[in-house]
């Protein structure tokens, strides 16, 4: 059953309290193939540092010069941004009573958008141990993110939904071995 949540972020921070350029979520399951919904948000810039104080970091600024114009264009641009608020009550419904939400880190993605909630005083809308980490997963199998068919794009929704299906290919690797994860 498709319950699993993952999500991954742009932002212009690596700090929890980062202003967040996109937000990318699909839902999957960790034991079947292939993605069956996904969401992508893009948050209003201006009202996360003005009204809520989140940060950008200007070695983060400059990382983002670095990277191909397609993927600046869609973290950056203005097309389809929403108010903050309306962009985590969102992100809140897709992820309500999931059965987990991963990220591709435990420190960064899913760490910013609880700062994000708590930011609108709104409840997580997972509880804290159903947090599940890509990297510790991907180490323990051998897989590589490379594995799931195409590169890094740096659109978030793009990058859930690779990530998602590296964590498919891992627990396949886990189930031939004879390891039946939950």
């Amino acid at each position: 059953m498709a319950n699993d949540v993952m999500i991954d972020i742009e932002s212009l921070d690596t700090s929890p309290n980062c202003v967040i350029l996109s937000i990318g979520a699909v839902l999957f399951n960790p034991k079947g193939a292939g993605i069956t919904e996904k969401i992508s948000l893009k948050p209003l810039i201006e009202e996360q540092t003005e009204k809520f104080n989140r940060v950008i970091d200007d070695s983060t600024i400059q990382w983002w010069s670095t990277q191909s114009e397609s993927a600046r264009n869609e973290a950056m641009g203005d097309e389809g941004r929403i108010p903050f608020r309306d962009c985590m009550e969102a992100l809140y419904k897709f992820c309500w009573n999931r059965r987990a939400v991963w990220s591709h880190g435990a420190p960064f993605d899913v760490v910013a958008m609880e700062s994000a909630f708590r930011n609108l005083d709104m409840k997580i809308p997972w509880p804290y141990y159903t947090v599940r980490d890509t990297r510790t997963l991907f180490e323990i199998t051998g897989v590589r993110l490379g594995d799931g068919g195409h590169k890094t794009t740096h659109k978030a929704v793009e990058d859930a939904e690779r990530q998602a299906i590296v964590v498919q290919k891992a627990y396949g690797i886990l189930i031939a071995a004879g390891v039946t994860p939950q």
